[in-house]
């Protein structure tokens, strides 16, 4: 093998720089003297340059995290900025990377600019882990030498939509809990409660309140087949993930909840955000309006909006104005429109639709506390009128036992 085709080792140094001071990293080299030479380049006097050994399977199994694939994007913005070159940035990111799978990618990304490929189509090709506007932006970055700028802005958007699911996610959860809390002492009444009650009771039903007898004979089918309940409660909720999972079936799923009151504009807002977020992002970054709304219109979900956003598009390439293709296509408010034709007068529409953004992430947020603040006390409600329902009928039934016995 030759010296060309020798793989790269990995070198732990101690240097001086030009202002005299100490500076401690790690560099890659296909030898002791290549490393020796590139430091120098670099205006760096080495004092001290040992070799360390890489373990091909040192690492985490797996993907790399939605969190740590922004990292990543920040990582390499902030040393370009600092004035790293792009393939140096990229070593030194993929040194601390701790997915197996990511950093073979990374090595592989590195290896292929090697070879004189465009950042854009060897992230595309070689790290295929990032959202696709992503690789959109970089080609952009390229051609107009803002790639730094291009990585901070994509790891920005990238955190956007991160914190937008996660805040999805934690307004669902205590409602969730108090639903399978309620549940479970359903569960526990109607399996352990109610046929103490039945006993008590006895075989004289005729006169118990058909409420009173409905709670006991369901109590006695539950407590005697408590490992078929059980089963089939798994089996109910094991099917409503699979179907889940179908595109299909979340896509139906999906337009019926926007017909929900409430939900059905906390799905309308995220639309919105998502959608004026993507598209004045690839604004600023010198995109064209057109390219621009098809990157933001492809980041949202199939429905209604993506629809308007068609027809919105086929405006203008008719020509027609941003707020008047939106007014007649979509749900915007009449300030919205104005914030936009103002924009579009003013050249900063980027900037306009980076405000939409903004306007409905706070609308997203204050539509979330309600619907947190209104679900939490139903969930309460339903859980005590099934529990008032189950005491009462079995009040009634004592009742009616003791008018009896009378």
């Amino acid at each position: 093998m030759s010296s060309a085709d020798s793989p790269e080792r990995l070198y732990q140094f101690t240097a001086i720089n030009s202002a005299g001071a100490k500076i401690a990293d790690r560099i890659r080299a296909k030898d002791q003297g290549a490393a020796i030479k590139a430091l120098s380049a670099k205006g760096l006097t080495p004092i001290k340059l040992e070799e360390r050994a890489e373990k091909a399977a040192e690492g985490k199994r797996g993907a790399l995290s939605f969190t740590d694939r922004v990292t990543v994007l920040r990582q390499l913005a902030l040393m370009m900025d600092a004035g790293v070159g792009l393939l140096e940035s990229i070593d030194t990111v993929a040194i601390g990377i701790t997915s197996i799978e990511a950093k073979a990618q990374f090595t592989k990304l590195s290896t292929a600019l090697k070879r004189g490929a465009t950042f854009a189509d060897a992230m595309e090709t070689e790290t295929p882990i990032f959202p696709f506007y992503v690789y959109s932006m970089i080609r952009v970055g390229e051609a107009t030498g803002q790639l730094n700028e291009v990585l901070r802005d994509g790891a920005n958007q990238m955190a956007n939509e991160d914190r937008l699911r996660r805040d999805l996610a934690n307004a669902m959860t205590y409602p969730a809990f108090l639903g399978g809390v309620g549940l479970a002492a359903v569960l526990f009444i109607f399996t352990q409660v109610v046929p103490r009650f039945s006993v008590m009771i006895g075989d004289k039903r005729d006169k118990l309140p058909m409420i009173s007898r409905w709670v006991i004979e369901t109590g006695e089918l539950a407590s005697n087949h408590v490992l078929l309940l059980l089963a089939l409660i798994g089996a109910v909720i094991s099917g409503a993930v699979f179907a889940f999972l179908n595109p299909a079936v979340r896509k139906s799923a999906y337009r019926v909840a926007h017909t929900i009151p409430l939900i059905g504009d906390l799905l309308k807002y995220r639309e919105i955000t998502t959608w004026a977020r993507l598209t004045g992002f690839a604004l600023r970054n010198g995109v064209g309006l057109l390219e621009a709304s098809n990157l933001g219109r492809k980041a949202t979900p199939e429905g209604g909006f993506q629809l308007a956003l068609e027809q919105f598009e086929r405006d203008l390439k008719a020509g027609v104005a941003v707020d008047e293709s939106l007014g007649r296509h979509t749900t915007l408010t009449s300030m919205d429109l104005s914030l936009l034709r103002a924009g579009q007068k003013s050249g900063s529409l980027g900037k306009m639709f980076d405000f939409l953004a903004d306007g409905y992430d706070d609308k997203l947020s204050d539509m979330m506390k309600r619907l947190t603040a209104l679900i939490e006390p139903l969930a309460v409600g339903v859980i005590s009128v099934l529990v008032g329902v189950v005491a009462l009928s079995l009040v009634l039934a004592l009742s009616s036992v003791y008018d009896t016995v009378l």
